[in-house]
């Protein structure tokens, strides 16, 4: 079955798509999206929304709607495995003072929720992109025997993309030596934990997390290993864990005692390596489709945010396409890479596997001037894009 349209297909309907989607529509378009699953349900693990995603959702008209639905954090620390404090990010005195937003814990399903109620258009389920064939006059074929031909594709799905196979062929994901843990679990906090984010970095073992509203808290941890069919290499189970982070500072501990089994998403450390562009003809990419990065940055769902928002103003402004796509990728890529490459280092850096190293790593952090990190912060800021 081919079925015709000339509206803007989106593929992939997460947080990027989404975005992309709503920003279209309040620029007078009307994107189609297709996701792959057969409905959106309430699974997934939590997002650091930072200031930048915070302007863009302004932009939007609904950042007050996602602060008020998740978490806004009053501060941040980064401790050692002995609870020492190597840095404290007092939130409310540069991001909130400065720029009206600070940071942001939400469930992803809960972010997710929002956009779909905010868009007009239905999103099209269970439409899995099987391939797309020549970008310039492109047309999507889905794995139910489906085609569509529009006009403009834009490839929101995500790190594994199918689209991404048309504009940069060939592309390996590329991973470091750690496995990635997440967790949201109902837990009763300490007064001081219910507005505060927390990351510890340890030997081998980096974990943290932030409060989600209603007693639930988002826990991520990393451990080395790696994923093979689907499977983990000398997989740590709840136990292990518990044992391996007994001596972190709370609320690790008592965040980890809370979880069973089946609480625990799995995940490679996987990212996208920087590519040569992100558009043929009239086919472009965006959010993870683009560059996926290590969660370390707390960047992934902000990038894909800028993107969506920028992407969907040139579209709205331009008549050609490929116009439109060459202007994002000069606007966007510039950023977006230079973010991936801290995830990376950050990464690296956070997956030490050596006591000596973790050791001087966490020294080196508690000694760098605190104006160095508020001038990075302020930086990433005011540097959000927002036609």
């Amino acid at each position: 079955m081919t079925r015709k349209t000339s509206e803007i297909a989106i593929i992939g309907g997460g947080i990027c798509g989404l975005v992309t989607a709503l920003a279209l529509e309040q620029r007078g378009l009307s994107p189609t999206v297709y996701e792959a699953a057969v409905e959106y349900r309430p699974i997934g693990a939590g997002l650091l929304l930072q200031t930048n995603a915070l302007l863009v959702l302004n932009r939007l008209g609904i950042a007050d709607r996602v602060r008020d639905t998740g978490v806004a954090l009053d501060d941040s620390v980064i401790q050692s495995p002995s609870g020492r404090v190597l840095k404290r990010f007092d939130l409310n005195r540069l991001e909130r003072d400065e720029f009206g937003y600070g940071f942001v814990a939400i469930h992803r399903a809960d972010l997710q929720a929002i956009l779909l109620d905010e868009l007009a258009t239905d999103v099209e389920t269970g439409m899995k992109c099987h391939s797309v064939s020549d970008t310039h006059e492109p047309t999507v074929q889905f794995s139910d025997g489906s085609h569509i031909r529009p006009d403009v594709i834009v490839g929101a799905d995500g790190i594994n993309s199918t689209v991404r196979d048309a504009v940069a062929p060939d592309v390996e994901l590329e991973a470091i030596d750690s496995v990635a843990y997440r967790a949201v679990t109902t837990v009763d906090l300490p007064e001081k934990h219910q507005t505060r984010g927390v990351e510890i970095w340890g030997n081998e073992a980096y974990s943290g997390g932030a409060p989600l509203g209603d007693d639930r808290f988002y826990w991520f941890g990393t451990a080395p290993g790696s994923l093979a069919n689907g499977q983990v290499d000398h997989l740590k189970t709840v136990a292990e864990l518990r044992k391996q982070l007994a001596a972190y500072p709370e609320p690790i501990p008592t965040v980890l005692d809370s979880l069973g089994e089946d609480d625990i998403f799995v995940t490679a450390l996987n990212e996208v390596p920087t590519l040569n562009q992100w558009y043929q003809g009239s086919v472009c990419l965006a959010g993870d489709a683009a560059h996926a990065m290590l969660p370390f940055a707390g960047q992934g769902a902000a990038q894909a945010i800028e993107d969506g928002l920028l992407l969907a103003h040139l579209l709205s402004a331009t008549d050609v396409p490929s116009e439109a796509f060459k202007l994002y990728e000069q606007k966007r890529k510039p950023r977006a890479d230079r973010i991936r490459s801290e995830s990376h280092l950050l990464g690296r850096l956070g997956s030490i596997q050596s006591q000596i190293g973790s050791r001087t790593r966490n020294l080196a952090v508690e000694l760098v001037p605190d104006v160095l990190f508020q001038r990075a912060r302020r930086q990433r800021a005011s540097c959000t894009p927002l036609p």
